[in-house]
């Protein structure tokens, strides 16, 4: 008898070992294709290591400083706190240096690429198209560029990442919904610190967390109403801290944001405030007749609107009686049909197809690197060693320094700075012309007037979102063959998650290079997915065909 019983046994035993052998093999793929990620990322910030400080990456780098000399209330920055308070941590952690926020963010990002594999891999998704995920949001010239200046995107996609995971687990995984809802409402009221445009994307998680999230009604009410509670706390902590300590609000970003809309698509001949308006008609006239199908040339075109709104202002008034002015027409028009209308079809559609689509030369083009040296040199912060001095190829030749033992296994310092070298040249170093990535791929580097990579990932995520919008349907009256579950809510919320991150600036007319960052990281999640979406219906296909085959030969 226990022989027979070994021998039933053996059965299992080598499935449990394919099992595990499996699983070995699959932990050094994901080590291996983090360290390459990780590998192109310090390639970048060793060829550009003293570009570090973009349009607007100098005013989180002034109230940094603030805090840490004890200043905050002197503090008169336009500027959401939340990225300031990360820099001050780091600098309490590891120093106060300009060189420690640009590694932090290069590796935020990477954790946002993996929390975005981890999403998909949550909704069910076989391990390969996670890891296709992962490349997607990681190795995109776009995102690795603008990991290397301080700004608000890196912490920003993070903390998107960060709660579309926990939402994730608590929808799929079945993780505490009370205690899960908890950490997304903590996540996405930081997030606002950081950036509150990000808002579209809050509600984007928080709605799609009740939807999908497996209990009862009042259960998932009650779920939602916690992690926007949590949230809005969050999100009002800075101004209760500055009511408390008698800090001045320093004003806001509300003109600059509401400005294009005003000129793109404010009715100057009608309306509110006609003798403000009749200051600005002529110019506005002026500038809407330059406008054409593919917008402006360049950057400082697009921003004629605060131009415009700059034009409204009477002999007497001060900038809070314009702020005024502007926010009544802003209201009127949104709120009148034919502007509204106007603006949608004419700028904001047009805006997103450029973002998406590397539709204009805006959008195609990202400044050099080398294009930062004149903002590292008109604003340099000595406080935090910008500029840092440092040569391309000196931060390998200064700090990469292997012991006695692992030197016998990793290259040394000039083979290791050759290596990287060779990896800017496949598609990160500037180029006016595409250039070969592998295996006779050409892609744009990012830095010319083509399109580049980005359009491969909208046009698989549009092709998603049309597959969903039709097939789902289509399933249930049960023309097609049903995918699973996890599936199309992971879709919905890559989908949902890049068109947010895209609409905001693109309904602001501002639809240029650098706000695609936002986006990338879900398109390639979405990108993932429909790969996936594909091979379940081949081996859905298959396996109809196998049945169709047996049913006749029975």
């Amino acid at each position: 008898m226990k022989m027979n019983e070994a021998r039933a046994g053996r059965p299992g035993l080598l499935p449990a070992l394919l099992g595990w052998a499996n699983s070995i093999a699959w932990f050094w793929i994901w080590v291996g294709a983090i360290g390459f990620v990780l590998t192109v990322h310090l390639a970048f910030l060793v060829a550009w290591p003293d570009h570090f400080i973009h349009e607007d990456g100098g005013a989180y780098i002034i109230q940094a400083e603030s805090i840490l000399k004890g200043q905050y209330i002197e503090d008169a920055i336009k500027r959401p706190y939340g990225v300031a308070v990360f820099l001050v941590l780091l600098s309490k952690l590891f120093g106060p240096h300009i060189l420690v926020f640009v590694i932090a963010q290069h590796l935020m990002s990477v954790g946002t690429a993996l929390l975005v594999a981890a999403t998909v891999r949550l909704a069910g998704a076989p391990r390969f198209f996670a890891l296709l995920a992962f490349f997607f949001a990681a190795l995109h010239g776009r995102i690795i560029h603008y990991d290397n200046t301080v700004g608000a995107e890196t912490i920003s996609n993070f903390l998107v990442s960060l709660a579309a995971f926990i939402a994730a687990g608590a929808a799929f995984r079945n993780w505490p919904p009370f205690l899960a809802s908890a950490c997304v409402g903590l996540t996405l009221g930081a997030l606002m610190v950081c950036r509150s445009a990000a808002i579209g994307q809050a509600v984007v998680i928080l709605l799609w967390l009740l939807l999908v999230l497996d209990a009862r009604l009042l259960r998932r009410l009650g779920a939602l109403g916690l992690a926007a509670v949590l949230a809005s706390a969050v999100y009002l902590t800075p101004t209760a801290i500055n009511a408390v300590v008698g800090k001045r609000s320093s004003g806001n970003e509300i003109l600059a944001v509401i400005s294009f809309v005003i000129g793109y698509s404010g009715d100057f001949d009608h309306g509110i405030h006609l003798e403000h308006k009749a200051q600005a008609r002529e110019y506005v006239a002026k500038m809407r007749a330059a406008d054409t199908s593919l917008g402006w040339p360049d950057v400082g075109e697009y921003q004629w609107p605060f131009g415009a709104v700059h034009r409204l202002k009477m002999a007497g008034e001060n900038d809070a009686d314009l702020e005024r002015i502007a926010r009544d027409i802003f209201i009127e028009t949104l709120t009148t049909p034919s502007t509204l209308y106007r603006h949608l079809t004419g700028h904001f559609l047009r805006e997103m197809d450029f973002l998406l689509f590397d539709a204009n030369s805006v959008a195609r083009r990202a400044p050099s690197p080398q294009g930062y040296e004149a903002f590292v040199q008109r604003e340099p912060y000595p406080f935090f060693g910008s500029p840092t001095g440092f040569k391309r190829g000196q931060l390998i030749q200064d700090y990469y320094k292997p012991g006695w033992l692992l030197a016998r296994f990793l290259p040394t310092a000039d083979r290791l700075q050759g290596y990287l070298s060779e990896v800017m040249r496949h598609g990160y170093a500037p180029s006016s012309d595409l250039v070969q990535v592998c295996c006779g791929v050409l892609v744009s580097t990012e830095y010319d007037d083509l399109p580049g990579p980005i359009v491969w990932l909208s046009s698989a995520t549009l092709g998603l979102a049309l597959v969903l919008l039709i097939g789902v349907p289509a399933s249930y009256a049960g023309f097609v063959r049903r995918v699973p579950r996890g599936l199309v809510a992971v879709g919905a919320l890559m989908i949902l998650l890049a068109l947010v991150s895209a609409a905001f600036p693109a309904f602001l007319i501002y639809g240029f290079n650098r706000y695609g960052y936002y986006a990338i990281p879900f398109l390639g999640g979405s990108s993932a997915v429909l790969l996936w979406l594909l091979f379940e219906s081949i081996r859905g296909y298959g396996g109809k065909s196998e049945a169709a085959r047996g049913k006749a030969g029975a």
